[in-house]
């Protein structure tokens, strides 16, 4: 935890002229566990019509959304340093070189002690005013600069300290028999005979530290095999799995209990007019290549405006895909990988989502109404202003996720995971809203 920097000097929004920014192209990515800050970044960026705000409070999501490649990430490690180093690094692996402000005060030399050395660009008072903040991201837009890291004296230690052999003992020699005079010498007056005095050893001044039992000492650089490790760990940010058999089981036995669920409603499911003209499998396969080769080769996934109803995309690996305003009514999306997906404004009525990974996805002011979402991940999801009426909802996982204006009326979430009072407060509720244990509704303002 760490204290705001209140004392820096804000500027006056005529000096905060940035039109050589072009914001429709920007993407900001932005890491808190602050409702309330999270809150100002997206109100302050959404002015400037920037292209997106990535936000999430998860470390584990800094992956899928470097994926959208963004042009800079804003750091707040308040609530949670540990969480905001671990982002870093993930974001790190993905991109070296892309800005990064930190939120938190510049006199703060432990928590920079943390962060430096990762790299940033700034560091920017938690208490920011909108102006500012655009000011401090624009200038680090155009001329970003690595801050330096301080050099930290080394602490001396005996490992620091040459190790000195002992000296070899002297050569033993055998002590000559010790022979009286027979004029002089009587049984009362010979000398004692000795025995031969040999040096004891003294142990070496070094002492190996517990559990090295005398070892290098191990820590500190990476070894041949930590390179390799990491290396294949960076190029292979999605796991993409051709033959997942159990996935497909699951989505085969979620996709007969769904479709003898329509039967029992007397439904039948839509069938959109852009779902037979469509390749499904084929475009699955361009953008797995556009995922693994990060966009260098094939081509992502783009549905926007389509009418998919009924569509058949069960198990698809569609991470970061792009589904804005599209008609995924009935659709069957069971056991997807869809994390970072974009499915702002379209239409998932009664669609069949049950385990599939909605990570960080983009949900903002989707319908979602009587939609299937059982066991589905959720976490770090902007669901602001989405329509969960009547959703199923038992198991999902919710951690993180943006629930702002979310209208759950209906809804039964007494079984996710991960939610919190926070959260709730935000959303639209009434008295058929079922909520976890420990949780209540929000009050009404009257």
């Amino acid at each position: 935890m760490f204290r705001a920097d209140y004392s820096a000097p804000m500027r006056h929004p005529t000096m905060l002229h940035s039109g050589d920014i072009d914001w429709k192209g920007i993407r900001v990515l932005l890491f808190s566990r602050d409702d309330s800050f999270r809150f100002l970044v997206r109100q302050t960026f959404r002015k400037l019509n920037v292209r997106e705000i990535l936000s999430t409070s998860v470390s584990a999501d800094a992956t899928p959304m470097m994926g959208q490649v963004p042009d800079i990430a804003l750091l707040d490690p308040d609530g949670d340093v540990d969480q905001a180093v671990a982002f870093l690094e993930r974001v790190r692996q993905a991109d070296a070189d892309m800005p990064v402000l930190l939120i938190g005060a510049s006199s703060d030399k432990p928590l920079l002690a943390r962060f430096l050395p990762l790299g940033l660009e700034g560091v920017v008072p938690k208490r920011v005013s909108g102006h500012e903040l655009t000011h401090r991201v624009a200038d680090a837009l155009k001329n970003p600069k690595r801050m330096a890291v301080p050099v930290v004296a080394k602490a001396s230690s005996p490992l620091d300290q040459p190790v000195t052999p002992p000296a070899p003992p002297p050569p033993v020699t055998k002590a000559a028999p010790v022979t009286a005079s027979p004029s002089t010498a009587s049984p009362s007056t010979a000398a004692p005979v000795t025995a031969p005095q040999v040096p004891v050893r003294t142990p070496s001044a070094y002492q190996p530290p517990a559990g090295l039992d005398g070892r290098k000492p191990t820590g500190g650089k990476l070894g041949d095999g930590d390179i390799a490790v990491t290396a294949q760990a960076k190029s292979r940010q999605y796991d993409l799995v051709e033959d997942d058999s159990e996935a497909k089981r699951l989505a085969e036995k979620r996709k007969k209990r769904w479709l003898e669920e329509m039967a029992r409603q007397g439904k039948t499911p839509k069938k959109g007019k852009d779902v037979a003209a469509l390749d499904v499998s084929a475009i699955v396969a361009a953008h797995g290549q556009w995922l693994v080769s990060k966009g260098a080769d094939g081509q992502r996934a783009v549905f926007n405006k389509m009418d998919l109803g009924g569509a058949d995309l069960s198990g698809a690996i569609l991470a970061n895909a792009s589904f804005r305003e599209a008609d995924l009514s009935d659709a069957f999306l069971a056991e997807s990988r869809l994390d970072g997906a974009d499915f702002r404004y379209a239409v998932l009525g009664a669609a069949q989502l049950g385990g599939a990974n909605l990570g960080v996805a983009q949900l903002r002011h989707a319908d979602l109404r009587l939609a299937n979402l059982e066991g589905c991940c959720l976490r770090g999801a902007d669901l602001a202003g989405a329509k969960l009426s009547r959703a199923k909802l038992a198991g999902a996982d919710l951690g993180g996720a943006i629930l702002m204006g979310a209208d759950l009326a209906q809804a039964d979430l007494s079984k996710v995971e991960n939610l919190t009072q926070g959260q709730v407060e935000k959303t639209l509720c009434d008295l058929e809203t079922k909520l976890p244990p420990g949780l209540t509704r929000p009050v009404k303002e009257s």
